[in-house]
Formats: structure tokens, sequence, C-alpha cells
């Protein structure tokens, strides 16, 4: 029993690491269960694992960590593919099972034959190894989110959603560099761990001054959070008042569940209802009001994805058409006093006819989101980044049996793929006081950086996300995609402004917060239990910076995580180099660090 018990206790510490960081995310939202899980599994990897085999028991070790995570923090798919979910969970998986192989050889301070060090060479040794183990974590993330389109969501620096201080280095570094910090002390508490265990015994009680160092390099990254928190919080800017519009309409995986005329009715009368309330408000202004008094009024209407029933006929150089009920639903709008309205559309390629534009038959179509300024005027943006298995099916075409996946797991017909947008153009509307460029985004894109932001290109920039979570019910689902998508916000310093049919409604800060920095008011679509499954709208106001230009992160993207991938498997290459021509280091008699070696 205790040689199984030997063999096993990795697996189960690192399944619990899984666990521990699975719990970091919503439904649950732990967050500061990040800092014990990869000590976990940092604690399988270096003293569960001997020098035989050490690769591919590494492996295993971070395919079970891997795996526990996945399966519990993905659970929320189950709502459209049942258990199906779990083979992305495996695929997942195999990121934390390569950091599991590095980790446990040549990521391993423990492993092969050591010399006594000084303690400035034991802590140098000891913040090299953090270091290299966290670039390579920080490379695998950025890898995830690129290989098969990428799903780049829930990495570690995502668990930081609610540390906002914290959260502010993505600026620098991405949310993918912000992992770096987790690891980082996780690998120095291990190694000073071992070392105290050796005090102890030994009864020599030293100073850490890797541990020290870890520490400060918290301290750092808390007090430029704070200090940046203020510098945003008190830059030039001007405010835009906007109305976001959710209705929550119930759907069954891809289907609808209202006809499409009562989901324009419906985005229509809560439209007006709010606006309504606007001006009963401003009455009550005037009516009360001593002197001059500022009244409240709506830049810009935005609705969720895909809520205009008629299509959007774009014909290039020809021009811009749109369908019935969709034309009539915008010109009710504009009557109302809605000045500027961005909602989703499905596009579609048209050519010039007799009788006007008409859909081609070889076209295209496109998830788009639709722009109208106050001269009534269309500016559309297509969605480029399309989710796999939900806006395309490679090879649908020739392999039929694909479609047939879909149709059983949708409950409808597969449709045919989307066609993808290119480009970095955004559009241009008016509002606070001038013009804004509008950084647009749709559904899952704004969980995707590299796609949102090479729209960032200068000052008086807004985020603007339109989204449907529909597909996963009332799941935590669209709880994780909203904790993703505000770190665009961070990583650009630009607000967000998103609207979601069933899902997360709100204004999110230059910061990632959702509260209104001047009157603490938190601006976010929800029930009296917190809950984003609502119909209705609210008022919100961003903040548009009038000065300062793209961020680090906007203009050099993952450097972070592509530099310390790099220097990893430079580190990867040299040390198996090195033990290569000391083979005697590595003789079957040879085993990992005892506490003898680390005192």
């Amino acid at each position: 029993m205790k040689k199984f018990l030997a063999v096993l206790w990795p697996f189960l510490v690192a399944a619990l690491g899984g666990v521990l960081l699975g719990l970091c995310f919503a439904p649950w939202n732990w967050s500061d269960l990040v800092w014990l899980a990869p000590v976990c599994w940092l604690s399988a990897l270096w003293l569960g694992v001997g020098e035989r085999r050490c690769k591919r028991k590494g492996f295993a070790i971070g395919m079970v960590a891997g795996v526990a995570f996945w399966a519990l923090n993905l659970k929320w798919l189950s709502v459209v593919t049942g258990p199906a979910y779990l083979v992305l969970a495996i695929y997942l998986a195999l990121f934390f099972g390569f950091f599991g192989l590095f980790a446990s050889s040549v990521g391993n301070p423990f492993r092969g034959e050591r010399k006594a060090r000084s303690r400035v060479e034991l802590m140098g040794r000891s913040l090299a190894f953090a270091a290299v183990n966290a670039g390579l974590w920080c490379g695998l993330e950025w890898l995830r989110g690129l290989l098969l389109t990428g799903f780049g969501w829930n990495g570690l620096g995502v668990t930081f959603h609610n540390r906002l201080p914290l959260a502010q280095g993505a600026e620098l570094v991405g949310v993918v560099g912000l992992a770096f910090l987790p690891i980082f002390m996780a690998a120095v508490a291990v190694q000073v761990g071992m070392r105290l265990v050796v005090s102890v015994r030994t009864g020599r009680i030293e100073r850490h001054w890797d541990f020290m160092v870890a520490v400060l390099l918290l301290v750092i990254s808390f007090s430029y959070g704070v200090l940046r928190m203020s510098m945003i919080n008190g830059a030039p800017s001007e405010i835009l008042r906007v109305l976001l519009v959710q209705m929550d309409i119930p759907q069954v995986a891809g289907r609808v569940l209202w006809k499409g005329a009562d989901v324009h009715a419906g985005y229509e009368g809560e439209t007006k209802k709010a606006l309504a309330q606007i001006d009963a408000k401003n009455a009550d202004l005037i009516a009360n009001a001593e002197g001059e008094v500022e009244l409240e009024a709506i830049d810009w209407v935005i609705w969720p994805e895909v809520v205009l029933y008629g299509a959007l006929l774009n014909g290039g150089e020809e021009g811009l058409a749109i369908f019935e009920p969709s034309n009539s639903t915008i010109e009710r709008m504009r009557e109302a006093g809605v000045r500027s309205l961005l909602a989703g559309v499905w596009e579609v390629d048209a050519e010039r006819t007799e009788a006007g534009l008409r859909m081609r038959e070889d076209g295209q179509q496109y998830n788009a989101l639709l722009a109208v300024d106050p001269a009534g005027e269309l500016a559309v943006h297509r969605k480029q980044h399309l989710v796999l298995y939900g806006e395309f099916i490679p090879f649908v075409d020739s392999v039929k049996w694909m479609g047939d996946i879909y149709e059983k797991i949708a409950g409808v017909p597969w449709a045919g793929n989307l066609g993808r947008g290119t480009g970095a153009e955004g559009f241009v509307l008016p509002g606070a006081g001038g013009e804004i460029n509008v950084i647009p985004s749709i559904c899952f894109e704004d969980t995707v950086p590299r796609v949102v932001r090479k729209f960032s290109k200068g000052s008086r920039e807004v985020i603007v996300n339109i989204t449907n979570d529909g597909w996963f019910g009332e799941s935590e689902g669209s709880q994780q995609h909203f904790q993703n998508a505000l770190f665009r916000s961070i990583e650009l310093r630009r607000p967000t402004l998103r609207a979601a049919n069933r899902g997360v409604t709100g204004v999110v800060s230059a910061t990632g917060s959702l509260v209104q920095y001047e009157t603490g008011e938190r601006q976010l679509l929800e029930d009296e239990e917190g809950k984003p499954f609502v119909r209705g709208s609210i008022y919100g106001k961003a903040r548009i910076m009038t000065e300062g230009g793209p961020t680090l992160y906007a203009r050099a993207g993952d450097w972070f995580a592509v530099l310390g991938f790099g220097i990893a498997i430079a580190f990867a290459v040299g040390r198996w180099q090195l033990e290569r021509r000391k083979p005697s280091a590595h003789s079957a008699s040879s085993q990992s660090m005892t506490g003898e070696e680390l005192s």
C-alpha cells in the first residue's frame, strides 16, 4: 500500500491543483487559489518524479492536472455537446502535459547531481529555474490561443479579473504574460519550502533571498497596478453616453425560440421604454432646477449579435441596402430619437441589377456589426475570428457527416460556412464631443487579443462587442466569456461597451472595472441576485480618453510570452547538450536531489 501511494501521490496532488484552478473561475470565482494550484503541480513534477522516465511521467502528471482543470472548467459546454466536450478538455490538457514534460526534466532544479553553492548562487539558480518555467507556461498559453484557430480562454492571468491591481500589467505583457507571476511565485515557494525542510532537520535557519525577491516582484506588480489605475482614472477624457439593450431571448443550441418579428418588436419596445425614462428624468430636472442643468442624453444605442432579421446586402462599390424588417426598425428608431444605432445583422454579398441590389448566387454570408450614424449612413464590420463548428466546419462540403454531427448537436441543419472578414479599419461614429474610433468585435472575438488589438491606433477609441451566449443557457459560460473579455480594456486602455442577447451586458472601464469612477455605480445589467440573465437595458457612461496612443501591448502583442517561450526552449536545448556531455550524472544510481544535497 505504501509503495502504491508513493507512485500515486504526484498524480493526486496534480489533479488537486487542476481542481483548485478550476475553482478560480465562474461560477465559483475563488481567484486567490491561483497561487496554490501551481504549487501543487510543481511539487508533483519536481518531487514526485525521479531520474528514470521523468519525461514520460512528467507529461502524464501534467495531463492529469490539465484534464482535471478543463473537465471542471468547461462543463458548461455540455449544455450543447453533452460529454463530447471532454474531447476538447483532453486536447487542451496537452499543453499542461508539455509543461509537465519540461518542468519534470530540464526545468527541474532538483534533478541530477548537484554541488554545494553559496547563498548568491543558490538564489540565482532558484530564480532562474522559476523564471524559465514561468516563461514556458506563458509561451504555451500563447500557443494555445493560436493553434487550431485558437482557444485562449481562462489562462492564469484571467484569474485576476477581480484582483484589478494585479491585472493592470496586461497593458505591457497581455493577459497571457500575467500568468508569469503565479508560476514564478509557486516555483520559488516550492524550492524554498524544500530548503526549509532541510533547515528544520539540520537546525540551520537561513534567510531565503529568492523568496524575498519573489515577494518584491509581487509588491511591485501590485503597486504598479494601483498607480496606473489612479493615473487612468484621472486622465483627460470625455463622456460617451450609451444605452445597452438585452432581451435575454431563450434558445436551444443555435435555434432561437422567438420569431424574427418578435425579436424586432422586443428590442424596439425596450429601447423606446428607456428613451421615455430619460425624457421623464430630464423633465423632472427642468421642473426642479433653479439654474442651468445638464440634461441626460444618449449618444449610442447598442443591440446584441444578429438581432436584425433583415439581411444587409453589400454590393461593395455599388453600396449597401438592407432588407425588411430591418430597414423599418432602423427608421422607427431614428424617429424615436436614436442618434446612432449599432446592432448585429447577417450580411450577404450582393450585385447590382436593374431591380436594384440582389444577393449573389455565389456570394458569402457574414456575421456582421452594423452601425447607423445620425445621418442614416451605414457602416459595417464583418466578423474575422470564426467559431469552429459554430460558424465554420473544415471540409464540410466534401465530408457530409461533419454537417450531420452539427445538426444533431444544434438541432438545426448546417447552413454553410460563414465568410471571414479582413482588415483593421473599424469605423467612426460621432459622440462625446467629437468623433470616436470604434474597435469592433463580435461574439467570442473579444476573447482573442490579437484580433481586437490591431484596431487600436490612436486616442478617442472605444471597444464595442455584440454577442449572444444563449447557446449555453444560464450556465457559467457567459460569465467566463466576460471574465476573459474585460482584459481587452486593460490591454488597450480603452473602455468596452458590451451588449449581449443572453449573457453579460455592461460597460467596462479602461482599468477593467465595472464601476463608474465618478459615481461609484456598477454599470452591469443584472437582477437582484447578481445574475445577468435578465431583460432590460442599462444607461451607461464610458470615459473616452482624449490623449494617449496605443499601449505597448497594442503595438507589440504577446512579445513577453514569445520571449519567455524562446528562452525556455533555448534553456532546454542548452541543458540537454550539457547533460549529454556528462553521462555519468545520469547513471542508474543517480537520484533526485536529497535533503543533504539541498543543505
